[in-house]
């Protein structure tokens, strides 16, 4: 599996998608055929999500210190403090899956339009991010629609529960 193809991130949102912090994801994921829902993820649509809707996001910001980082990502216009900022989010909380890029080169991807969509999950009418925050931070920064993927509650419930 390559890096950045198409399979790999498939199998990063499937993961992150069964093993989410948020307890409303948590209960919705126990009884989830997790073969089914990546086919189901491999099959949504590609959309766009206007980065003025952020806050409707319910778990953006997974804890105080994230908070803290994401206030100062909202307001940060230069790119090296920009950078700087999302690379002492990572340290803060290390991926539990290896990506094999660099954040510099996540911006760059974004910048160029060349990045997978972020997943996000519509549950009981909210989003919740499943994958790629910070791919959303790079387009809040560039002020930018985000590519995304929404799974939607009703598609897992009707195809995937066990």
């Amino acid at each position: 599996m390559g890096r950045g193809s198409k399979k790999f991130y498939d199998d990063i949102d499937v993961k992150n998608l069964f093993n989410q912090w948020h307890r409303h994801i948590k209960i919705f994921t126990q009884n989830l055929n997790e073969d089914c829902a990546l086919e189901v993820i491999k099959n949504c649509k590609i959309n766009t999500f206007e980065t003025s809707k952020f806050s409707k996001v319910l778990n953006l910001t997974n804890t105080q210190n994230c908070q803290e980082i994401f206030d100062r990502i909202s307001i940060e216009k230069n790119l090296d403090n920009f950078l700087n900022i999302l690379e002492e989010r990572d340290n803060l909380h290390p991926r539990d899956i290896r990506r094999w890029f660099t954040i510099k080169e996540i911006y760059e991807s974004v910048v160029k339009n060349n990045y997978h969509p972020l997943l996000f999950l519509e549950l009981n009418d909210k989003y919740y991010i499943i994958d790629g925050r910070t791919r959303l931070y790079c387009c809040l920064f560039l002020n930018i629609p985000a590519k995304v993927r929404i799974l939607l509650d009703k598609t897992l419930n009707e195809n995937c529960r066990k």
